[in-house]
Order: structure tokens, then sequence, then C-alpha cells
């Protein structure tokens, strides 16, 4: 549930006229997003770009002139910044470098794309922005409301606001929903120090907290993380499995054993390849006279690693000894139903093959 907007007015009007600044690393990440919270909610667009050519004016002017040009949707964030800096702030690196990388992708906006020589089926080379800074800027733009919720708790000590339905509401993807988290992670670390009571200067800046009080918020930011990253884990549970590419029928039996023919008996071997997605495979081993048959299981098909016929039931596949079988290939006809009928009239005990073929091994046939 997003803040009350008569609260965050309330939040706001006590700062109106005194813009928010940061002074130093302690309470450094609280104070940004109070910072950005009441710029998001002060001031337009516009502002922000007109923030952002006044700093970028002091040293290159002709560069600012160039960003006039461009949408004042581009400069949300890094305009803040930048008036945060004019403004006599103090930033650590990770925002300076923001600041910084987008201050160039603005300047390379102002630019034609350059067109290059380049071979034949080659495209030309154009700017490309960095889906890093983009994802930076989205998970900032989507914080807005958590920082309000976060406002929300120091003004009243409580809030219902949940972070997994605002998440979940505004289909927040799992590299953006990780970085939301990490903006508060600071945060948790410098409320659990005050609670413990080890840093004077902590537990002087949450004095207006009760002990009670400044555990509940300390949870309530912990809670913020944890479901920022329940939304990263819940990604990679319902992420679905890369589908395996099935190998060509000809590289899957590339390895397999068989003779290709057997003048004795008139007996040639069909193609390996057949075996792939067939059901039934009939075999005849010439050395130790054996017929036999792999069935798929439960009716599904076979397939082939190295020289071996996976993917058989070892109940409905067999095997059997032929005592004569120049009489029994003798007209014989090697369809599935001759094969079938034909093998019912031996008398020799069955056995379970074992999958593997080799040199000596006609492939009979494969349906």
């Amino acid at each position: 549930m997003a803040m009350n907007t008569a609260k965050r007015k309330e939040l706001i009007a006590s700062m109106k006229g005194n813009e928010p600044t940061i002074s130093d690393e302690r309470n450094y990440r609280s104070q940004l997003l109070t910072a950005l919270n009441h710029y998001n909610f002060e001031n337009n667009d516009k502002d922000k770009q007109k923030w952002l050519i006044s700093y970028v004016a002091k040293t290159d002017k002709k560069t600012a002139v160039a960003l006039v040009k461009l949408d004042e949707s581009l400069f949300r964030h890094a305009g803040i910044l930048a008036r945060l800096l004019t403004n006599g702030s103090y930033l650590e690196e990770k925002e300076l470098n923001f600041l910084n990388n987008k201050i160039e992708e603005l300047i390379q906006l102002t630019k034609k794309p350059q067109k290059v020589e380049v071979k034949k089926e080659e495209k030309p080379v154009t700017n490309v922005v960095s889906i890093q800074e983009r994802m930076d800027e989205k998970a900032h733009e989507l914080a807005g409301e958590i920082e309000g919720a976060i406002d929300d708790f120091v003004i009243n000590k409580t809030s219902d606001f949940s972070t997994k339905n605002y998440l979940l509401a505004n289909n927040v993807s799992a590299p953006i929903a990780k970085r939301i988290g990490d903006f508060y992670v600071r945060t948790a670390a410098e409320l659990r120090e005050a609670i413990a009571g080890d840093d004077k200067q902590l537990v002087e800046g949450y004095s207006h907290f009760t002990k009670r009080e400044l555990k509940k918020f300390a949870e309530f930011v912990e809670g913020i993380i944890a479901d920022c990253n329940q939304m990263v884990q819940t990604a990679k549970v319902n992420r679905a499995p890369r589908k395996r590419k099935e190998k060509p029928a000809s590289v899957q039996v590339a390895k397999m054993k068989y003779m290709k023919e057997f003048a004795e008996l008139n007996l040639k071997s069909v193609k390996p390849e057949t075996i792939i997605g067939s059901t039934e495979v009939w075999f005849y081993n010439t050395k130790y006279k054996h017929l036999g048959v792999y069935k798929g299981e439960n009716g599904n098909t076979l397939s082939v690693k190295g020289t071996t016929i996976i993917g058989f039931d070892i109940k409905e596949s067999k095997r059997m000894t032929l005592r004569k079988p120049d009489e029994f290939f003798k007209g014989l006809s090697l369809g599935k139903r001759a094969l079938n009928s034909a093998i019912k009239t031996l008398k020799t005990k069955p056995a379970t093959p074992n999958g593997r073929f080799n040199e000596e091994t006609i492939l009979l046939g494969a349906f």
C-alpha cells in the first residue's frame, strides 16, 4: 500500500524552501533517499534538466547548449544528483560515477550516429546506452514509493506498506528488485548499530525513536530487503529450463557399431539413423545367432547413446537363439508384423538384451 499523499505532503512541507543536503558519510543512504524523495515530489523533469545543464555549463557551455535539445525525461535522477553537488552536498563514488556516465550518455545522444565503413553483412556502429545504467535509473525511479513508505514509518512509527505487493503490482524484474533491495542494506545496518548503542552519533540521530520503535523500524527496512531478495529467488525457481537442442539423428548414431551386410543369409542392415524416434528395433547377432527386439518403454521412442540403445522396456524387449537361422529367414518379410509373428514360433528360452550393438549385429528394421 503506497503512502497517503497527505502524509507525504506533510513530510515534504517541513523541508519546503530549505532544500535537503548530504553533509557526510554518516546516515548517507537515508539522507540520499530523503533528498531524492523531496526533489521527485517538489520538482518536475524540466527543473531536473535545468539543474544538470547548469552543472555541465560550469565546465563546457557548448555541450550544455546541446543538451537543451534532449527530452526532459532523460535528466531525472542525474539532474537531482547535479543539484545536490551544486548545493555542496557530499556524494559517494557510486552516485558520482552514475552522474558522470549519464552526462557522457546524454552528450552522445546529442550527436548523430556515426556511420563507419563496414564489410558486407555488417551493421553500422552506433552509440549504445549501457543496460546497467538503464536498470540503475529504473531501480531509483521505482524506489521512490518505498522511500515514501519509509518516510511514513518515520512520522507514524508504523506502516502497512507491502514491498512484495508493490513489486508484484509493478511487474518488477529480478535484476531491478535486487538493485532496489541493495539501496537499503546500509540503512538496515545503521539501524542495527543504533540499537546496539555502540555509535554515539547514530544513537543521537535516532533518538526520537524509543528502543522498541527503533527495533520495529529496523525490521521494517529489513523486510523491504527480504521482499526484494524473495523476488530474485522466485524468479530463479520459476525460470523455464533451457530447452536442450536435439542433436541430428546422424550425430546421435555416429559411434554406433553394426554389420552392414551378412551375405550368408542375404541380410542387409537398415540405416542406424532410423532407430532415432522409433518405438521398436529388430536385430540379429550373426555370431551367437540371436534374434532380438527392443521396444520403447511405455510406448516411448528409442534413442542411441554411443553404441547402446537406450529407453527400452526390459520386460517387453527380448532376444532368442535361432537353431536354424537359414530356415527362419527364408522367405521372411522383414516387416514389423511379420517379425512379431515369426518370433512367437520359436521354442528357445527368451533373455533380456543389454542394449549394445557391435560389428556382428545386423539391424533388421526400426519401426
